[in-house]
């Protein structure tokens, strides 16, 4: 149930563990620092593209869609006792209790943090998971396909930092006149009630796995 008062004390003590290096400034630079210079790294390695490669775009645009919908759907909403430290446990009971539908957007600049992944999964992402990717897709992909691939999920990492940041912006901020940010922050709003966060609207970029799976809750 949505107490005001324990929320306001949790924003609170959140604000007070805040590390002190890590302004929101620096951590948006940090990740969006990585996030798009490993997006260059991967989209160099293309030579000679052959127009039919480029399928793999939207391709790859679909699949990290579908990918983020079910991690945001399962390991973020539901408690898996191995990985809930690192899943669960931020997502769920920090990020969605620090961001209430009545807390939900950032009218302090200090509560950015929030937002964004943290540091260490940036770096997982970059320095792990992308080069595990290259030695499983390298065994099958042809080698522009592969760094398309590859590029296009750095680069979805980067449109799902943006269009989430952009969906707690506060009202008349200039980029919500962007049409598409401003639709995200009302259908991204709706899943912040934590009477629904469980059940309706996890996708982030583009709520089109929403609409097949039937989880999209439409925004009065």
């Amino acid at each position: 149930m949505y107490d005001k008062k324990k929320v306001e004390e949790f924003r609170k003590e959140m604000r007070e563990s805040q590390k002190s290096w890590l302004t929101p400034r620096v951590h948006a630079n940090f990740n969006f620092g990585v996030l798009v210079s490993l997006c260059v790294f991967l989209f160099y390695q293309v030579s000679d593209l052959n127009p039919w490669e480029l399928l793999s775009i939207p391709a790859t645009l679909v699949l990290g869609n579908l990918t983020i919908y079910l991690i945001h759907r399962f390991p973020l909403h539901i408690k898996y006792k191995v990985i809930d430290k690192e899943t669960f446990h931020p997502h769920s009971v920090v990020h969605h209790h620090f961001y209430t539908k009545d807390n939900y957007q950032v009218n302090n600049p200090k509560d950015a943090h929030s937002i964004f992944f943290p540091p260490s999964v940036i770096l997982i992402f970059s320095f792990v998971i992308i080069p595990v990717l290259y030695l499983i897709l390298n065994l099958f992909l042809p080698h522009n396909i592969l760094f398309l691939t590859l590029g296009m999920g750095a680069l979805y990492f980067v449109l799902y930092e943006t269009v989430h940041f952009a969906s707690h912006l506060p009202d008349g901020h200039w980029a919500l006149r962007v049409p598409h940010f401003k639709r995200m922050k009302a259908y991204h709003k709706t899943h912040h009630d934590l009477s629904l966060m469980t059940e309706y609207n996890f996708n982030i970029v583009f709520p089109l796995f929403d609409y097949i799976f039937g989880t999209y809750k439409r925004v009065n």
